[in-house]
């Protein structure tokens, strides 16, 4: 084979030798990184993390030997089920121990993806869900168990500040607390029936207060209807006396009246005919008063010379 051909044929191997290659390697010194991620470089080969820079979204040139350490830029979700809690008993009983659902959204902050990486690594999902429930715990012994029903929101930002001052402690966790919420509150079976029987039993000291209450304004108000039924008697008794008295003063005042009047209009009747005497004057009131008499018919008739029967001396 001539010199010329084998070096034109050894020329076209090597160029197709170098496309392939670069058809394989250029794929391989891309990197990409979705929408809901950071990303840190990270060399292949050794494993070492760049924390110097924060990636986003997109497609980026690093060569065959880096690739991209992948965090989560998204809200990341945590439940806490049946967190076991002790409550603040007050000033006169003990505290009670039950079990609360916790729901929580949290985010890495963009510019401490580095700082998480270096301190915490992949870990910090575990140590987030630890310092939550240290966090909640806590807080709850200074909570009394009355206040779960009566005041939710009140505990509700006080767990969601406990938490984010436990995330803020050194090493700090880099997340920012979003969304914090309490779910299902279980209170234990014997707990729940202590409640219940101390609920009926204020429910029946109530109704026995009520009805005592009852029977007591009952005789108060039987006393003020016998007062108000005394007094009414009183007045009226009081109303009728006085009501006889006048009419006696009355019928008093009016016989005088009339007594002071017959004697005066007598003594001008007796004046004016002429009567003088005082047995002329007993004569004519005699008289009077049998005309004035109603059982007795009486006619008075005056003699004249006409009705005198005369008789003449033999």
């Amino acid at each position: 084979m001539p010199e010329s051909v084998l070096l034109k044929v050894t020329a076209c191997c090597s160029t197709v030798g170098v496309l392939v290659f670069l058809l394989i390697l250029l794929p391989l010194s891309f990197s990409y990184i979705d929408y809901y991620d950071y990303g840190l470089e990270q060399r292949k080969s050794t494993g070492k993390v760049n924390t110097d820079k924060v990636y986003h979204g997109g497609r980026y040139w690093l060569g065959p030997d880096k690739t991209f350490l992948k965090y989560p830029a998204d809200e990341q979700i945590l439940f806490l089920d049946d967190l076991a809690v002790f409550s603040d008993g007050g000033e006169d009983s003990v505290g009670l121990t039950f079990l609360v659902d916790i729901f929580l959204t949290y985010a890495i902050k963009e510019q401490e993806v580095g700082e998480l990486h270096k301190e915490l690594a992949k870990s910090y999902r575990s140590v987030v869900e630890s310092r939550t429930n240290d966090a909640v715990k806590n807080s709850a012994i200074n909570i009394t168990f009355s206040d779960y029903f009566e005041n939710r929101k009140a505990v509700e930002m006080q767990f969601r500040n406990a938490v984010q001052t436990r995330w803020d402690f050194k090493p700090q966790l880099h997340v920012a607390l979003d969304q914090f919420h309490i779910g299902r509150i279980q209170i234990p079976e014997s707990v729940a029936t202590k409640q219940l029987e101390a609920l009926v039993q204020n429910e029946r000291t109530a109704k026995e207060q009520f009805l005592q209450d009852a029977i007591l304004e009952r005789e108060k108000t039987g006393v003020q209807v016998n007062v108000i039924n005394l007094e009414k008697d009183l007045l009226l008794r009081n109303a009728i006396a006085e009501a006889a008295l006048e009419v006696a003063n009355a019928i008093a005042e009016s016989e005088k009246i009339k007594l002071a009047a017959m004697n005066n209009g007598t003594k001008e009747l007796l004046q004016t005919i002429g009567i003088n005497s005082q047995n002329e004057s007993i004569a004519y009131t005699y008289i009077r008063n049998l005309q004035n008499r109603e059982s007795l018919d009486l006619m008075v008739s005056y003699l004249s010379d006409e009705n005198i029967v005369k008789t003449s001396a033999p």
